[in-house]
């Protein structure tokens, strides 16, 4: 017994007519006569009976509208919940490239999936790869070298780093005056790189300013409030700050992290966004002024 044969049977019992109901549901009328035949046929009983108005139920047709009634509603109610079922995509990320990347990125996704559900937590890495592990995170996007034990890698994307200064700043003698400005987190990839290479060139401990977000970071730069060192990325347009190539610098990589026993493939969208977001910026980044 088909779920479309009770919707046509059910129509034709409320309009107590054929070919309205064939009207109604755009079919023909012998589509119509072929279901309740096969109705009938199915149950080895008549169900409706012509008459000069139309057609009418039988008894055992009175019957089968009640349970048809019962059998439509619950089909339409399961459809229902798997189709405005809210799919959702919880996205673990450091500051920097939440606050860099990650905004252009989601404005894609969601501009391609409005139906689906995001969260971004920002965290260290530390806890980042916890919460993978333990099923709080779909992925987790990092800097970091640090392999995701509980996870699986299924992006690298390169990512180069400028030392940045105040505007005013001409060359590299000048850098080692001011204070060096990074966030807090001790496992951050450019606070390492950045203090790596001050120990390589002085014997002295450098003044830190901690801040915890990259736009005050560039702000307190941009005023001559010290030096940093970001991505590339971060820096197109701006004209306020002066950036330095450092060869000696060591490169990072964005990479991106699945549960291991993660199937679903809401991050998959995700992940080829995110490589055509880098290419794009890769592309057109050697615009950057005072490089």
């Amino acid at each position: 017994m088909e779920s479309l044969a009770l919707r046509i049977f059910r129509e034709v019992a409320y309009v107590k007519s054929i070919t309205k109901a064939a009207e109604n549901m755009g079919y023909v009328q012998s589509n119509i006569t072929a279901h309740i035949k096969k109705l009938e046929a199915e149950l080895n009983t008549t169900l409706l009976v012509r008459n000069n108005k139309g057609v009418a139920l039988t008894h055992d047709g009175e019957k089968l509208l009640l349970q048809a009634e019962k059998i439509i509603s619950l089909l339409d109610e399961t459809s229902r919940s798997f189709k405005y079922r809210v799919k959702s995509l919880k996205i673990g990320a450091t500051q920097t490239i939440a606050g860099y990347l990650l905004p252009q990125c989601l404005m894609k996704y969601k501009s391609k999936f409005p139906n689906v559900s995001i969260s971004v937590h920002t965290l260290n890495q530390n806890i980042l790869s916890s919460q993978l592990g333990e099923g709080q995170l779909d992925c987790i996007i990092t800097n970091s070298l640090q392999d995701i034990i509980q996870g699986k890698q299924v992006f690298q994307y390169p990512e180069e780093l400028l030392l940045i200064a105040p505007a005013s700043c001409q060359n590299l003698d000048e850098v080692i005056r001011y204070p060096i400005i990074t966030n807090d987190i001790e496992s951050c990839p450019y606070r390492k790189v950045l203090l790596d290479w001050w120990y390589l060139h002085q014997s002295i401990l450098p003044e830190i300013i901690e801040l915890d977000t990259v736009e005050s970071i560039l702000n307190l730069v941009s005023n001559g409030g010290g030096v940093s060192l970001l991505p590339k990325n971060v820096l197109c347009g701006r004209q306020d700050i002066r950036t330095f190539v450092i060869e000696e610098i060591q490169t990072t990589s964005i990479h991106m992290w699945v549960a291991k026993d993660n199937h679903s493939s809401e991050y998959t969208a995700l992940k080829n966004i995110l490589e055509e977001q880098l290419k794009y910026s890769w592309q057109s980044r050697n615009k950057s002024p005072n490089t």
